[in-house]
């Protein structure tokens, strides 16, 4: 079977404006092309509001609520579409179900909760509204009162959520997959991926079975389950397609069944599109199969227009009936773009709507939003207009996320969602454009670097908003020398496992720019970077071969000493000469201690920062398991003399979220494998503030060791500014500046006037 492309947007290429306006020193110490104002020149009036815009575009991919095209974010990960019989629109999103009214003017949220990032542990509870828990639902239905069943895939769970919003298990065992039929708790499923109710609450449920390699045809189940309102699970078809999806492997050819896709007619007749088979079938109430559309056979898979016998068809993405009981399906031409079909009666299959303006890199097939080469949901309005769900992303970089309406013409607008605005383009204000900007550092005289993952750059933001990029004409800094791509291009796919949200920045007193590369530390000193030290020998001197040698963390202080963080527990101090020292910690050794020097113990160190004072803040416990115990996450405190304590959280908690003092304080700081790790920084008032990227909050350490959460609200992805806490949407990087607090968000870099 030919390999069909899967689908994401459209990167589109900067362009870069070039502007000669004065800059803060930006080119790391010593002198420069131009003027760098003196600490005593004014600092820029602070912002109206609290939390506000820099520089950059805040839109994109989230779970807000609100207005649908203005405020509304919706995530990457949209699963199946239901019209209820008011015209409402629900849909699966992230970890949450979600509803579109019937006047497309607001969405929110009707159940559900947690952080959107795939998780490890359990994301499961029943109860009411966002108290509920599901784990990566994808399909819903709703029933003729208005009760909506979710197939709760990751849980392997059927949920209900009544009309008031209270979340029940309806069949299965949370976290368990299987295929015992039984009462309720008693059945098991396994990643129930579609679902359909019919007029008395029986509820259908194809069934997928994830394998990080494939399986042999003879162990693979292939069911559609029947629940009834009582919640007695039976099977209805235990094989509901005749032949397996072909995987080539160096082995030879291995198999797996897509999951069939369900649908419920208005008189409660089943019908599944296949993509196994390439056929649409329905179903008596006893499990009979009927083929409506199409012909079962081997590598019989085409997009063939015509009557029931003629019909082709390949992968099918959703399926949906409209007002006057007509089958549509989404699906994959030839090419792999998406088009709309309807099914009539008949079985005559009629393409109403083909992807235009697609096109392929490196067998992706992209597509501008409005072009539905990137759909992959569908519902039927009641006026006979499509709603579309249009989303990806490339290389980690969301580029757009939307539900689009199309009429049968093909013609498109957008209901809720707003494209992220990615882009390399220097300006000012909202007119400059970041991909994935990460982390942040300031220099004595005021300049901040940001550190643009995407585009494999470091760019400079005044205080005024003034975006520039270094080494690019018009920026200051025109021209980088000596290792300039091993400083500047570190988020390539070559650089190891943080290279998502790896390259951290420091600067000294000086002014030098200082990064570090899979244990290379580099330093940028008037334009021209050099290899300050090389601490790959020390790191792989460890017996230990099961941690990575990445150093995800820098800082320096006032007279020019670089610290650096690595995974393997060690934290380094190189002198101005280039002289490596172990400052706490040991190589191999990963832990919880306080003391001094090599006596502490670090578990998986990540970012760092330095206070004014030389005091040291480290992030620690970056997820990573290869000590005997799992370590909750801290933040750690080392003196300029190396003596190491513990300034919040507990190595004795799994992560979380939990304000208070000291161990009472719960973090989470991410995974080295999630590419989202926290950052932290430190005012001059001994507060130390952390990004927690996986929660999208700002945690604020008083001296005392008061933990709290000013800015951002738990588990809401967007952007809203205004009064504290406002909305923000995954951190990346952080740092402060007099009374200033400076974030990276997806695309952004946003600014929070401290109180």
């Amino acid at each position: 079977m030919p390999t069909v492309p899967s689908r994401s947007p459209l990167q589109r290429a900067g362009v870069l404006a070039a502007l000669v306006l004065p800059l803060l020193s930006a080119c790391g110490g010593g002198s420069s092309s131009e003027p760098a104002p003196s600490p005593s020149d004014p600092t820029p009036p602070a912002p109206g509001t609290a939390l506000s815009l820099l520089a950059g575009n805040t839109d994109g991919a989230g779970n807000q609520d609100g207005a649908s095209r203005a405020e509304a974010r919706l995530s990457l990960r949209l699963g199946g579409m239901a019209t209820t019989g008011s015209g409402e629109i629900v849909f699966a999103d992230g970890h949450l179900v979600r509803k579109l009214s019937a006047d497309q003017q607001q969405v929110s949220t009707l159940a559900g909760g947690g952080p959107m990032v795939p998780s490890d542990i359990s994301n499961y509870a029943d109860g009411s509204g966002s108290a509920a828990r599901f784990l990566g639902p994808k399909a819903v239905a709703v029933d003729a009162a208005g009760n909506t069943y979710v197939a709760d895939t990751q849980n392997h769970l059927v949920r209900k959520i009544s009309v008031s919003g209270t979340v029940t298990t309806l069949a299965g065992k949370a976290g368990v997959c299987g295929n015992q039929d039984g009462v309720a708790g008693a059945a098991t499923l396994c990643f129930p991926a579609s679902i359909a109710v019919d007029k008395a609450g029986t509820v259908y449920v194809s069934q997928s079975f994830a394998s990080t390699s494939p399986v042999r045809e003879s162990a693979l189940p292939n069911p559609i389950r029947k629940i009834t309102a009582t919640g007695e699970v039976s099977t209805l078809v235990a094989k509901a397609s005749l032949y397996p999806t072909a995987v080539p492997s160096p082995w030879g050819s291995a198999y797996y069944y897509a999951p069939v896709l369900l649908a419920m007619d208005s008189v409660g007749t089943l019908f599944a599109a296949d993509s196994n088979d390439h056929v649409i079938r329905k179903y008596t109430a006893d499990g009979q199969a009927t083929v409506v559309s199409g012909t079962p056979a081997p590598s019989n898979e085409g997009d063939t227009d015509g009557v029931a016998s003629a019909a082709k068809f390949r992968t099918f993405l959703a399926v949906a009936f409209d007002a006057a009981n007509r089958l549509h399906v989404l699906g994959l031409d030839n090419s792999g773009a998406p088009t709309i079909r309807r099914i009539d009666g008949n079985g005559t299959a009629t393409t109403l709507v083909r992807a235009r303006s697609c096109t392929a890199q490196t067998g992706v097939v992209i597509g501008e939003p409005g072009t539905l080469c990137t759909a992959n949901q569908l519902a039927v309005q009641g006026n006979g207009d499509f709603l579309v769900a249009e989303q990806g992303d490339s290389g980690g970089s969301v580029k757009y996320t939307q539900l689009r309406s199309y009429t049968q013409q093909g013609t498109s607008t957008v209901v809720a969602g707003k494209p992220s605005a990615v882009g390399a383009d220097d300006g000012q204000g909202s007119s400059a454009r970041f991909n994935r900007p990460g982390a942040l550092a300031f220099n004595p005289a005021g300049a901040l670097y940001v550190r643009d993952n995407g585009n494999g750059a470091v760019r400079t933001v005044q205080a005024d908003g003034l975006v520039r990029t270094l080494g690019k004409p018009g920026g200051h800094c025109t021209a980088v020398t000596g290792l300039a791509s091993e400083f500047l291009e570190l988020s390539e796919p070559s650089s190891g496992s943080l290279r998502y949200n790896n390259g951290p920045l420091a600067t000294d007193g000086a002014g030098n720019l200082y990064t570090v590369h899979e244990g290379r530390v580099l330093k940028m000193r008037d334009c021209q970077v050099t290899l300050l030290a090389d601490l790959k020998p020390l790191l792989s001197a460890s017996t230990n071969l099961f941690m990575p040698n990445d150093a995800p963390g820098i800082a320096a202080d006032s007279k020019g000493n670089v610290f650096v963080s690595t995974l393997k527990g060690a934290i380094f101090k190189i002198d101005a000469k280039g002289e490596v020292t172990l400052f706490a910690g040991s190589v191999g050794t990963l832990g919880h201690a306080d003391g001094q020097g090599a006596a502490a113990q670090f578990a998986a160190p990540g970012h760092m920062t330095a206070d004014a004072a030389g005091n040291l803040y480290v992030v620690d416990g970056l997820g990573i398991s290869f000590a005997t115990t799992v370590l909750g996450p801290t933040i750690r405190k080392i003196t300029p003399t190396g003596l190491v304590s513990t300034l919040a959280g507990n190595p004795n908690a799994a992560p979380g979220f939990a304000d208070g003092a000291g161990t009472a304080a719960v973090f989470t700081v991410g995974k080295i494998s999630s590419g989202e790790i926290a950052s932290i920084a430190a005012d001059d008032n001994g507060n130390v503030y952390v990004a927690d990227p996986v929660n999208s909050v700002i945690r604020k350490i008083a001296p005392n060791g008061q933990v709290s959460t000013p800015v951002g609200q738990l588990w809401r992805y967007g952007f809203a500014a205004g009064n504290l806490p406002g909305i923000i949407n995954s951190p990346a990087g952080i740092a402060v500046r007099n009374s200033m607090l400076y974030i990276s968000v997806p695309n952004a870099v946003v600014q929070v006037k401290l109180p």
